[in-house]
C-alpha cells in the first residue's frame, strides 16, 4: 500500500464540519483507522446487527411472518403492498437491499430487542445497541436510540457476508449505492459492492467491501453533525474513488 493513499485519505477527513469515524481495510488487514471506536448514532447500520442476530440463531428462514401495519411504524415497500404474510426471508431481504423499516420492525417484533442485544453481548459487541425500533418518534423523544462505531459496524457487515451466499447477493443489489460507490459503480470496472448504508437528520453512513480480481478494501464511514448534507455526500464519493483506485493498483 501506497504511502499516498493514507496521506489522501487523511486530507479528506480531516478539519471537516462534522463528526468522522473511519476504518479501512485492505485484504483483511487494517491500514486506517481514525475515531474508529467511537459511538454513533447508527440509523439504518443497527439493521446489520438484526441481520446477523436471525442468522446466528439459526431460525427458520421460511417461517411466515404476519404483517400488522397497526403494531409497528416505518417507512418502506412493504406497507405500501396488500400481501399481510410474508417469509422472514422476504423481510430480512427487503431489510437489507431496500433498507425497508417496516419490514426492518416486524424482524424485531418477531426477534425482540433484548435478544438481540444478548448477542452483540455475546459476540463482545460493546458500541453497538439496539434500543427501539425504526422510526420510532415516541423513543427518540423519550432519549433512546440505537448505536453502533465504525469498527463495530464493519465486523457486523463482514460477519453478515459470511453466511450463505444468497445473503452476501443481498448486499450486491443493495438499492443505496449514492455514498462511498457513487463515482464508479456501474462504470463496468470489475468492481463488486456490498453495502449498507444509514442516514438521519445530519447522519450519513456507508459500511462497504469492494472486491477487484482477488483483493478487497472494506470500508466503515460515519459521520454525524454537518450542515451541508452535500458536503458530506460528496466526501463519501471522495473517499469510495481514492480506496477504489487503490484496490484496483493492488
Amino acid at each position: 500500500m501506497s504511502g499516498d493513499f493514507k496521506r489522501e485519505i487523511t486530507s479528506l477527513i480531516t478539519e471537516q464540519p462534522g463528526r468522522i469515524g473511519l476504518l479501512i481495510k485492505i485484504d483483511g488487514t487494517v491500514v486506517m483507522g481514525y475515531h474508529e471506536n467511537d459511538q454513533f448514532r447508527s440509523a439504518s447500520l443497527i439493521k446489520l446487527a438484526v441481520l446477523n442476530h436471525v442468522l446466528d440463531q439459526r431460525l427458520d428462514l421460511h417461517e411466515p411472518i404476519q404483517i400488522d401495519p397497526a403494531f409497528v411504524g416505518g417507512a418502506g415497500v412493504l406497507q405500501l403492498l396488500d400481501q399481510r404474510i410474508w417469509s422472514l426471508q422476504d423481510l430480512l431481504a427487503l431489510m437489507i437491499s431496500d433498507s425497508d423499516n417496516f419490514a426492518s420492525n416486524c424482524v424485531i417484533h418477531r426477534v425482540g430487542l433484548d435478544a438481540v442485544n444478548q448477542s452483540l453481548k455475546k459476540w463482545q459487541f460493546n458500541k453497538t445497541r439496539l434500543n427501539r425500533y425504526l422510526m420510532d418518534k415516541a423513543a427518540i423523544e423519550a432519549g433512546k436510540d440505537n448505536f453502533t462505531s465504525p469498527a463495530e459496524s464493519l465486523r457486523l457487515l463482514e460477519k453478515a457476508l459470511g453466511h450463505d451466499p444468497k445473503i452476501a447477493n443481498w448486499f450486491t443489489n443493495q438499492q443505496f449505492r449514492y455514498k462511498l460507490p457513487a463515482s464508479f459503480d456501474e462504470s463496468g470496472n470489475g468492481i463488486t459492492v456490498y453495502n449498507k448504508t444509514g442516514e438521519g437528520y445530519q447522519i450519513d453512513h456507508d459500511v462497504a467491501k469492494f472486491v477487484y480480481d482477488k483483493h478487497s478494501i472494506e470500508v466503515a464511514m460515519l459521520t454525524f453533525g454537518f450542515q451541508d448534507r452535500m458536503t458530506v455526500i460528496h466526501l463519501f464519493n471522495r473517499v469510495g474513488a481514492v480506496c477504489a483506485k487503490q484496490l484496483v493498483d493492488l
